[in-house]
């Protein structure tokens, strides 16, 4: 489903960029949305992983790739 592919292209984002949790947290917060380490982790757990994982929406995706560019342009 749609909804998934936001936690799949997170984790294609993290690898190819090497993100840490922390850096996620902090994206998030410059595209205006306020995230905890364990709702990072959530997006970033496989569905299959026994540990609670999360669902990242559209509007959290679009503060991540929005956050992202502002992030990118500061490293």
């Amino acid at each position: 489903s749609l909804s998934t592919s936001f936690n799949r292209w997170l984790k294609r984002f993290k690898l190819a960029l090497e993100l840490e949790r922390g850096e996620i947290v902090q994206i998030m917060k410059l595209g205006g949305i306020e995230i905890t380490n364990s709702r990072a982790d959530g997006w970033l757990r496989g569905k299959a992983d026994d540990r609670r994982s999360a669902v990242m929406t559209a509007v959290e995706f679009d503060a991540f790739t929005s956050g992202l560019v502002e992030w990118m342009r500061k490293q």
